[in-house]
């Protein structure tokens, strides 16, 4: 009995893990999907100041926002590298 238990679990923890598991198209179609909703997202706050597209104030708007989009992935980067490096630092004896 406890023997078919711990094949049970040990079987349960695989199927997990092997669905848990995301192909690389399906990380391109996430990347590609949050790629157009900072799109939209940021179209809304350049309309909401009652800018139009092909209007210079429209343009800079967008380009603002996606410099700081920028520089905030470029700080999570960073970030994670650090917090890599920590790691692999505390493994490294």
């Amino acid at each position: 009995m406890t023997r078919s238990l711990l094949v049970l679990v040990a079987l349960t923890s695989l199927a997990i893990s092997v669905t848990a598991c995301a192909s690389r198209s399906e990380i391109e179609a996430g990347r590609l999907a949050k790629e157009q909703a900072a799109k939209a997202e940021d179209d809304a706050k350049c309309r909401s100041a009652n800018t139009k597209p092909g209007e210079p104030a429209y343009e800079a708007c967008r380009q603002q926002l996606a410099t700081k989009r920028a520089a905030q992935a470029e700080i999570d980067y960073q970030k994670a590298r650090d917090f890599d490096r920590i790691l692999g630092g505390l493994n490294e004896q």
